[in-house]
Parts: structure tokens; sequence; C-alpha cells
């Protein structure tokens, strides 16, 4: 009877636990959006240089990724009564504190004032409140859902509500923007109206949900030469490095929103375009049945070839709305195995180092991954300046010259095609999930041992 109910209650989650959980993540889905405009901020509102604004965002993702490690560390040291990763979900609100501060740039001060303060404004939303939250999100995750069951739900169900409300976001931002945002005053007006509530929902995961599992083989505190050790013995973490990283290069360019306003030359029309992704969210509602079939790895390997097929369309496209169309639902059905199985994959590798008898290393592994997406990011804005600069964009000219456009055609569509193409060769080398039988064994084995 005992083992029945066990089998009965397994993968189930809990209403109120299930939407508080999925409310942070939605939260910084919604920052992450909010953020890719910053480069036209700077440059069409604060008068800004693209290669300047480009080398202050790299320049403050490179200090982010480095920071990254050191999060991790902290966090895999970290031992309190509310648990491992929970207490620092607190963070949220400096997240959306600074984003407000980095939007309210005075508009009137010099060129280096302006340079220093979205330098700081940038780095402490990345480099301090994100870090924290991305590097304390697996431990918290292990520790608050000890049955992969459930964290497989979390990361389809839960994607379906992240990716409902990143599409409200992407329609309405936009629209805000031409309406609101016609200046400084504007902008902080458009921010704070989308900061404020998203802090709130942000924080809810804290109040609702627990650290309840015991997922710790190992006892002794994390060293950093035990960091050192994932680096050097598990090659998959390094998978979900490389992973990781292009995917936040090619979405951290900023450069969607140039391609919509310079290219099919209407920006209201950028989230009607991004909407057409909602007709990609029920493949999520099989996302748990997929698992039991398809490996993680696989799907992944499928959704890399998804989106360079769906950037190749769009840069035949010509600007054409009915064809992006096409090509947003092809990298939308990309997009889903590629964002919401990469932490699943991180905490695989998490498994991984349990089982070769080592510590976890959730808090590093997501460090890492951390780093990796901050990487990339700062690689995409520095690409983003640099090309534009190369292309001689000027913001002052509504039509920009045949070199800008090709620019911001192939920063928008060529590089991801190669990029994914190149991340789908990858993964076919990835062999964690027939493994992961034998691990689970391992553990559950010494977890009884421990207990």
């Amino acid at each position: 009877m005992e083992t029945k109910s066990k089998r009965d209650m397994q993968g189930k989650i809990g209403v109120v636990k299930f939407w508080t959980w999925s409310a942070r993540d939605l939260s910084l889905s919604a920052n992450f959006i909010v953020l890719s405009f910053i480069s036209i901020y700077c440059t069409n509102t604060l008068n800004m240089e693209p290669a300047l604004v480009g080398i202050l965002l790299m320049g403050s993702k490179v200090v982010d990724a480095v920071t990254d490690l050191f999060a991790g560390y902290l966090v895999d040291r970290t031992e309190t009564k509310w648990g491992k990763g929970r207490p620092y979900e607190f963070a949220i609100f400096g997240v959306w504190l600074c984003t407000w501060l980095l939007y309210s740039t005075p508009a009137e001060a010099g060129t280096t004032m302006k340079a220093v303060w979205i330098f700081a404004m940038y780095m402490f939303v990345n480099s301090v409140f994100t870090t924290l939250l991305n590097a304390s999100g697996n431990p918290y995750m292990v520790r608050a859902f000890g049955d992969n069951e459930q964290r497989v739900r979390l990361a389809s169900f839960g994607g379906i509500i992240i990716m409902v409300a990143s599409i409200v976001i992407n329609i309405t931002f936009p629209i805000a923007m031409t309406r609101i945002a016609t200046s400084a005053a504007g902008w902080r007006k458009m921010i704070g109206m989308f900061a404020l509530p998203l802090a709130v929902i942000g924080i809810l995961r804290f109040f609702f949900v627990k650290e309840t599992e015991k997922v710790d083989t190992v006892s002794e505190k994390v060293s950093f030469k035990d960091v050192l050790t994932v680096l050097k013995e598990n090659k998959y973490v390094y998978m979900v490095i490389a992973l990781q990283l292009v995917y936040s290069l090619v979405t951290g360019t900023g450069v969607v929103t140039y391609y919509f306003t310079y290219i099919v030359k209407n920006l209201e029309v950028m989230g009607v375009v991004s909407s057409v992704s909602v007709f990609v969210v029920p493949l999520m509602i099989f996302f748990p049945l997929m698992l039991k079939k398809v490996p993680m790895g696989k799907m992944v390997q499928i959704g890399c070839v998804f989106y360079a097929i769906g950037s190749f369309v769009a840069f035949v496209s010509g600007g054409s709305i009915p064809v992006l169309i096409g090509a947003t639902v092809i990298t939308g059905i990309g997009t889903l195995p590629v964002t919401y199985l990469v932490n699943l994959m991180a905490l695989d590798c998490g498994s991984y180092n349990a089982y070769k008898g080592r510590q976890r290393m959730d808090g590093t592994i997501g460090a890492i991954k951390g780093f990796a997406n901050k990487l990339g990011g700062a690689c995409g804005s520095g690409l983003l300046g640099i090309m534009l600069t190369m292309g001689g964009f000027d913001s002052t000219l509504e039509t920009q010259t045949s070199s800008a456009n090709f620019m911001i055609v192939a920063l928008y569509t060529l590089i991801p095609c190669i990029l994914f193409a190149v991340m789908a060769v990858m993964f076919s080398f990835y062999k964690l999930d027939k493994m992961m039988p034998e691990i689970n064994r391992v553990i559950e084995s010494k977890s009884a041992e421990i207990s």
C-alpha cells in the first residue's frame, strides 16, 4: 500500500506550489524581454553611439559571467533555516529596481555620465541580482521537487505559462514603447508600470515553496577544488554550456527591434509576429509523454534543427510578414526543448557528479550555465554594436544604408542559422540520457545508506 501510494503521488505538484514556483521564472523572463530593448533605448533616446553601447553591455556581461562562478560557489556553501537556494529569492526586487534605474538614465547628462550609469545599473541587474537567482535556481528546485517527473512537469507546463506570459509582454511592450516611451520620462514611466507588479509576482515562490528534499550524498562542505573537479571531469557540463551560450548570444543581441524598425518598417507588428508562438504552446503539454520516449539530448538536437531552419526561412523572407510568421512558428518549435530542457540537463549533470561519488554541485553547475548565459549575451551585445557600426548605422536616419540593413538581417537570421546547425551536430554526441537509469539507481542506494 505504501509503494502504491508513493507511485500515485509521483509527479504531482499541487496547484499553489506549481503557480508560485512558475511566477518567479515568469518575472525573470519578462525582465529578459525588457532588457532586450536597452540598445535601442541608448541609441535612439539617449543618442549614444551603437559601438559604445555594445562595448558597455559587453563589458558588463563579461564581468557578470565571472561573478556567476563565485555565486555558484557561494550558493553551494549556503546552509540556512530556509534552505540552500530559497533565501536568494529576494534578489528579484533588486532586479526590477535596477532595471527601472537603468531606463532612468539622465538624458541631459554627458556621454561619460550616461556610460557609467548604464554600465553600473546593467551590471547590478545581471552581475548581482540575476546571477544570484540563476545560481540558486537548481539547488532550490532539486530540494523542493525530489521527483524527476515533477521537474519535467514544471519544465513543460510551467514553460507554457512562461511562454504565454512572454508573448503578452512581447506584444504589449512594443506597443507601449511607441505610445508611452517617446521621451526619457516616458521610458521611466513605462518601465515602472512593468517593474512593480512583476517584482511582486516574482517573490511568491519564496513564501509558498519550501526546500523539503534531502539530495546530498556527500556531506562535506564544498571546496574550490570541487569546482575545478566539475570542470575537469564532467564533459556533459560543457555541452550544456555551449547550448546556453549560443542561445544567449542569438537572443541577446537585441537586433529584433532594429529588424522590425528598419527592415519590416513597423515596430508595432513585432509583437504580433512574436505572438504566433502561442500556436506551439500546446506542444509543451506533451513534453512529459515525449520525454518517456525521446531522450532529452535528442529533443534538444531536434530543436536546434528547427531553430536553424526557421532562421533560414526568415533570411529569405525579405521582411515579408506572412513568411516571418511562418519562420517564427518554426523557430518557436525549436525554442521549446532548447529553453525548457537545459535546466533539467544541468540537474542530470549534478546527478552524474553524485554518481561519481562527488558533490552534486548544483549551484556551481547552475552558475557555470549562468556564466555561459551572460558570456553569450555579452558577445551578442558586442556583436550588435560592432556590426551596426561596420554597416554605417545612423540612428538619425529613418532609412538605413544597404550595408547597415544587411548587418541587421545577418544578425537576425544568418548567424542564428549557422550557430544552431552546429549545436545540432554537437548534440549527436550527448550520451548522458542513456546513463540516467543506472545513475538514479546508484544515487537512491547512496541516499538510503545515509538516511
